[in-house]
This record gives C-alpha cells, structure tokens and sequence, in this order.
C-alpha cells in the first residue's frame, strides 16, 4: 500500500453571529446560517444515518456492487465492499436523504485498477462504521482535480447530511494511487473532513479550500485552505 500523503493547511475561521457571519479578506463567507461549530482539532464525528429499523433489516439484501468509480488516464479509483456489504432503502425522510433513498452499510475499501500492470489493489479501507446514502444504486463518480500536479479524486459517500458530508481524497501519480490525509498542525492527521452542506468545496490559487462541517453548540465555522 502506499504511504499517505499529507496535505498542508493554512486555517481561516470565521466567528457566527445570530445568523450572520464576519468572513476574513477575500474569501467565501457563509451568509444567512444558523449558529455554527466552534473549531476543534478533531473533525466532526459523521453522524450515523440510524441504526436500522426492524422493517430495514427486513429488507436489507447482501450487495457487492462497485460504489463509487473515478476514472483516469492510467486506471480507475474504486470503492467496493472488501467483505460482507449490504443495502436497504433508508426507510424514513430526513436531512440524510429521502426514504426512498438508499443505504449501504458494511465493510469497503479502494482499490486501484492499474491499466498498465492489469491488477486491481487496495490501496485503502474505510472506518468500521462507514455508511453510504445515494438516491439510487448508480456508481458516484468521484469530483477530479489537480493541485500542482498531483491527479486528486474526492470522494462524498453520502450526498447529504445534517452537519457535515464526509469527504475522503485519494491521489494518482506515475501509474499508482494513494490515500490522502489532511495534515491539520504538524502530527495531527485527517483520513477525511467534513464539508459543511451547500459549500462544496474550491481548488483555487494552488489551494484545495473546504467550508468545514460543524457539530451540536459550536459557535465557530473552520474555512480550510490546504496545500501540497
């Protein structure tokens, strides 16, 4: 497996007041939003859609199907069960998604099919409690950018959320791909961040910037700008 490659931070943070906002220089504000999270070391925690419903477990089938793809000229990023996967319709409407929305659940990981070797390898494997909501069982196509001149795929599992959509980055370069962590301060990584709903994320001026998710009684709203 490849080594995880860290990407810098500068942080910007902006202070909510009622439901206006202070932004700082020439960056994005986030106008007409409700309190907002205070900044934390740690990211918000993704909120577990539910815990399955008698009638969803019902209806829960084993599923091995390719969740996620991001195609490149070298090969293809994707995410599929590593083991026992299964889904369900998400069974009841909320801010997760419809309840006709479906909902993935089990063990995933990456896997990088090389064009030139003719394998497939796993190159990284989601947390224990990693959950995917999608409005039908299409393969999300993961967002490409570049920065510098790193090849990045961003991953969203779940296309909406209360708080925060998880978002995960993997990078290709010379024929391999690789996990990307997200160095916060000097021995303080992230395997993923919270990108606040709405305020998805810019590449900009060499920057990859992200409008953080936020958690219950925060006041404040963290404005990452990263870098490699």
């Amino acid at each position: 497996m490849k080594n995880i490659i860290p990407l810098g931070i500068l942080l910007l943070v902006f202070m909510l007041i009622g439901c206006g906002d202070r932004g700082i220089g020439p960056y994005t504000s986030v106008s007409s939003l409700p309190p907002m999270p205070a900044a934390s070391e740690s990211p918000p925690s993704p909120t577990p859609v539910s815990s399955p419903s008698a009638t969803e477990a019902n209806l829960a089938i084993e599923d091995d199907s390719i969740r996620a793809i991001g195609t490149h000229s070298e090969g293809r990023l994707l995410v599929k069960p590593a083991n026992k996967a299964s889904v369900a319709p998400l069974g009841a409407p909320s801010c997760y998604g419809a309840e006709t929305d479906l909902h993935w659940s089990g063990d995933y990981e990456v896997v990088w099919e090389s064009k030139s070797e003719g394998i497939a390898t796993p190159i990284s494997t989601f947390p224990i409690d990693f959950e995917i909501v999608q409005q039908d069982d299409s393969p999300v196509i993961m967002q490409p950018f570049t920065l510098e001149d790193m090849d990045i795929f961003a991953y969203v599992p779940r296309y909406a959320d209360c708080h925060g959509l998880e978002t995960y980055l993997f990078g290709v370069s010379n024929g391999k791909a690789f996990p990307i962590s997200l160095e916060i301060k000097p021995g303080v990584n992230w395997a993923s961040i919270s990108q606040l709903p709405h305020h998805p994320f810019k590449v900009a001026n060499g920057e990859f910037i992200v409008t953080g998710g936020y958690g219950a009684g925060q006041d404040f709203i963290n404005v990452y700008h990263f870098q490699i």
